[in-house]
C-alpha cells in the first residue's frame, strides 16, 4: 500500500470529523501506527459508515468535502506531472 492512500485517508477523516464522531478516533490511530492491513480496514469501515449516514445534509456535506479533496488531489497530481514533464524535456 502506498503512502498516498494513508494521506488520502487522513484527509478524508479530517474532512468528516464534524459529521462522524469516530473519525477523530480513527485519525488518531492512523497517525500513531499504520500498516497496509490497518489502512485497508479503516478504509472499509469509513466507506460503510458513510453509506449508513441517514442525515441527508451530513451526507451532502461529506460528499462536498470528498469532492474538494478529489479536486485538490487532481490539481496536485497535474502540477507534479507538469514538473516532471518539464524536467524530462529539459534533459
Amino acid at each position: 500500500m502506498k503512502l498516498e492512500k494513508k494521506q488520502i485517508l487522513q484527509k478524508i477523516l479530517e474532512a468528516i470529523v464534524p459529521y462522524w464522531k469516530l473519525a477523530e478516533w480513527f485519525l488518531l490511530i492512523l497517525n500513531e501506527e499504520w500498516n497496509d492491513e490497518l489502512i485497508e480496514q479503516l478504509h472499509n469501515i469509513i466507506k460503510e459508515e458513510i453509506k449508513n449516514i441517514n442525515n441527508e445534509k451530513d451526507r451532502n456535506n461529506i460528499k462536498q468535502a470528498l469532492q474538494k479533496i478529489q479536486k485538490k488531489e487532481c490539481q496536485e497530481k497535474q502540477r507534479d506531472d507538469e514538473y516532471l514533464e518539464d524536467l524530462i524535456n529539459n534533459i
